[in-house]
């Protein structure tokens, strides 16, 4: 019998090609784009799983401030991972990571860049850790001497030409610093947190960390916040009961510092998706993106559910003979499920092909590299599940209401479809609904993001390459101050787009004895100010004489922040440099848009700053840089000449957002694509059931206009409510995007119209396209059968 079923449901299949190539095509596409969605969703909701004990390990994260003014960091002082060992009952294991970015490195006769993060860490980091995979090296001795490097295959490979590189030595050209292969690990998997591919010992920091801090111990010192400590507790310790101890410590070692730091733990499963002050942007994208892949699988079963509908007015007569020849509702739904189980393996295949086809472009958009293979566990997982969800969703019902006709009415001609035309009416609106909602939120995204690059961010961006000049940063400015293609050269401490650097320790006149706030702290030269054109509102800019070590300019926010009047001339310490406010600036943006300005103390010691900030015209910028890169060539020949240029630098604060806007323009042109399909085929379903009506229409003298009116009008209705819902819901949920950044757009009321606008033209030309073609059919062929 079931073979009988197949060979039944493949001749159907072939006598409807056209239905049965929107079918699978349609369910196609859009099982492809739900599965590589459901892929990336699996992917971020598994960081760092391939971990045993992950549940137990915690991050220990640092807040700063007062309730007014809270900054979090995920950096502790070296002290918490030993005092938390040795004094806190219920911490089992801990180890420390500490980032650095040395980039130029000798293997042989090749001097290789790497941009990446690279990090110190303890011995024990692989066996807290345990996930990664040791490929060469001893795993109880991975770092033989203070002189040793982990690194990973690929790099491996990129040094050395073989993955077995250990006691291979190589030379970090920054220090001069000969390293030697301890161990060889593989490289870490796309969702982890450690992106690392070179390891040191933390022993190698404990000489500089001397240096920088005033013979500090690494190990005992509550100083210097350059670490993440992670620890591993018992399955009975509290994490906040362990976060309070870490404070009370600290507060005793420290107690004559004001320090008024508060350690917590964090679950190292939430890292990825959860920032250390608890928001959760990254959890929101990924129930964002779940969500929308659940929509268009919606839709596509809508579109399912529709197009088979249609087809089914066409077998009512099979259906009739089949229960008047003693078959039964059972038996008839059983082959129509094999029907749909048919169809829809067949789009699962063509779903698998086009997946080959978009690999490329999801690895561009999401920055993952994993190869979805269908022989994976997971790949083939998702598969099923997929396969499984739609046949529930989108093949149950239409062979449950086809195995319902009355056989009477089906051997007339007729069928129960009345009494199903409210939910095919219900999912043709919720179908558009969906549609138009991606369409506008598309739209409304787009607008955020013109808002992000054409938002005057308080200072003049344009045109202004940068570089990490490291030592040689006087010397290059005043080179290149010489060129006729550099308007203007300054240096500073950092980016004025990203300013990293941030200070606690500032005191003043009223100061809450109580409170630490954050500050950010650059230090810059004169010339920074009028380059810029960043505005003065009290005050002077630094002139260059020595006393202006000892003076300072705030922001706006740094004045409100320490609640002043008349700033100007008032004394403030700054990491224990006693100074003078000469100055207040107008806000201008140090960081991404997704916060508020934050309080910014600005310094003027030029021998400490490494960025040199190069403006030019638009037309001499090439010329500049070609300069710039000459000179280089000159004071640092070792290292490569590494540039960028600030409007570069700040839309990449913003890749995830512009990730998203394309990844909205995708889901929104699929979804109406699909809809569209689905409107299609109620249009044919329409036609199928009215042939002889329009027959009769035409032979008493209707044209092609009012017949096609006839059929339009209805699902044109349709198409208009589901845009009255999806506005609300759009508005909604834009809002709660639109809340991730400190300065957005309002949301125009134009945009819907356009959404809607789009979703109505789309759906008027499919209607159209079906409804005129059924409209000029020949009356005397759909008259001759009465």
């Amino acid at each position: 019998m079931l073979r009988n079923y197949f060979k039944i449901a493949f001749r159907n299949l072939v006598n409807e090609k056209w239905y049965s190539l929107l079918n699978i095509g349609g369910m196609g596409i859009v099982l492809a784009v739900s599965i590589l969605l459901f892929w990336w969703v699996r992917d971020e909701l598994t960081y760092d799983n391939f971990h045993s004990d992950v549940e137990e390990v915690y991050r220990v994260n640092t807040r700063f401030g007062s309730e007014t003014s809270e900054d979090m960091f995920p950096d502790t002082p070296g002290a918490v991972s030993t005092v938390s060992l040795r004094s806190i009952s219920g911490v089992r294991s801990a180890v420390r990571v500490s980032r650095y970015w040395a980039s130029i490195f000798r293997a042989g006769n090749k001097t290789i860049t790497e941009k990446g993060e690279k990090a110190y860490v303890d011995g024990n980091f692989l066996d807290f850790f345990d996930g990664f995979i040791l490929l060469y090296g001893d795993k109880k001795n991975l770092f033989p001497t203070p002189a040793s490097a982990i690194l990973t295959r690929d790099l491996a490979m990129k040094f050395f030409g073989s993955a077995n590189a250990v006691g291979k030595i190589f030379k970090n050209i920054e220090n001069n610093q000969i390293l030697t292969v301890g161990a060889v690990i593989e490289n870490s998997p796309d969702n982890s947190y450690f992106k690392q591919e070179m390891f040191l010992p933390m022993q190698a920091k404990e000489r500089p960390f001397k240096e920088e801090n005033n013979g500090d111990n690494l190990n005992e010192s509550w100083i210097a916040y350059d670490f993440e400590t992670f620890v591993k507790l018992d399955k009975s310790a509290n994490p906040g009961i362990v976060g309070q101890k870490i404070t009370s410590i600290k507060a005793t070692a420290r107690n004559k510092d004001n320090d008024a730091a508060l350690f917590f733990l964090q679950p190292f499963s939430q890292l990825h998706l959860y920032a250390p002050d608890g928001k959760s942007s990254g959890m929101q994208q990924v129930n964002l993106l779940g969500l929308i892949a659940f929509l268009l699988l919606s839709i596509g079963c809508i579109n399912y559910v529709n197009l088979t509908t249609a087809r089914a007015s066409r077998r009512n007569r099979e259906v009739g003979i089949r229960k008047v020849v003693g078959a039964k509702p059972g038996q008839l739904a059983g082959q129509l499920m094999v029907e749909s189980v048919l169809t829809l393996s067949l789009s699962l295949i063509f779903a698998v092909l086009l997946i080959e086809i978009l690999l490329p472009f999801y690895r561009e958009i999401t920055g993952k590299t994993d190869q979805f293979s269908v022989l994976d566990l997971n790949s083939v997982l998702i598969l099923i599940g997929a396969l499984i969800l739609v046949f529930l969703l989108a093949g149950i019902y239409p062979a449950l209401m086809i195995a319902g006709l009355n056989p009477i009415r089906a051997l007339r001609g007729l069928s129960n479809q009345r009494n199903t035309s409210v939910l095919r009416k219900g999912l043709v609106v919720t179908q558009f609904a969906l549609a138009t909602i991606l369409i506008t939120s598309t739209l409304i995204i787009g607008s955020q993001l013109r808002f992000i690059r054409e938002r005057n961010p308080g200072f003049n961006r344009e045109h202004v390459f940068s570089f990490d000049a490291k030592k040689f940063a006087l010397p290059l400015q005043q080179a290149l101050s010489m060129e006729p293609s550099v308007k203007n050269v300054s240096t500073s401490s950092d980016s004025p787009v990203n300013v990293l650097r941030g200070t606690g320790t500032v005191e003043w006149e009223g100061k809450d004895p109580g409170s630490m706030p954050i500050f950010a702290y650059v230090s810059i030269d004169p010339s920074f100010i009028p380059s810029f054109e960043i505005k003065i509102l009290d005050g002077r800019n630094f002139n260059g004489s020595p006393s202006d070590s000892v003076q300072f300019m705030l922001n706006e926010a740094a004045v409100k922040q320490m609640q002043l009047k008349n700033p100007v001339g008032q004394r403030i310490k700054v990491e224990g440099r006693d100074g003078e406010i000469i100055s207040v600036v107008k806000d201008f943006n140090i960081a991404s848009i997704h916060e508020t300005i934050r309080p910014l103390i600005l310094s003027s010691r030029p021998k400490i700053n490494n960025i040199v900030l190069v403006k030019t015209t638009g037309e001499s910028a090439a010329t500049a840089v070609a300069a710039a890169r000459k000179l280089w060539s000159k004071y640092a020949p070792e290292y490569p000449f590494d540039y960028k240029f600030l409007e570069t630098h700040y839309n990449d604060q913003y890749k995830s957002e512009q990730q998203m806007e394309q990844l909205f323009n995708f889901f929104a042109g699929i979804a109406i694509v699909i809809s569209c399909l689905g409107l299609l085929g109620l249009v044919s379903f329409a036609a199928a059931q009215r042939t002889k009506e329009i027959g009769v229409r035409k032979v008493l003298g209707a044209s092609v206009a009012s017949i096609t009116k006839l059929l339009s009008k209805d699902f044109l209705k349709l198409v208009c409510f589901a845009i009255f819902i999806a506005v609300p819901v759009t508005w909604y949920f834009m809002e709660k995007w639109l809340d991730n950044f400190a300065f957005k757009v309002d949301i125009d009321w134009r945009l819907f119209l356009v959404g809607g606008l789009i979703t109505v033209l789309t759906a008027v030309a499919t209607i159209s396209f079906q409804s005129i073609k059924a409209a000029l059919m020949n009356p005397v062929k759909s008259l001759r059968s009465e």
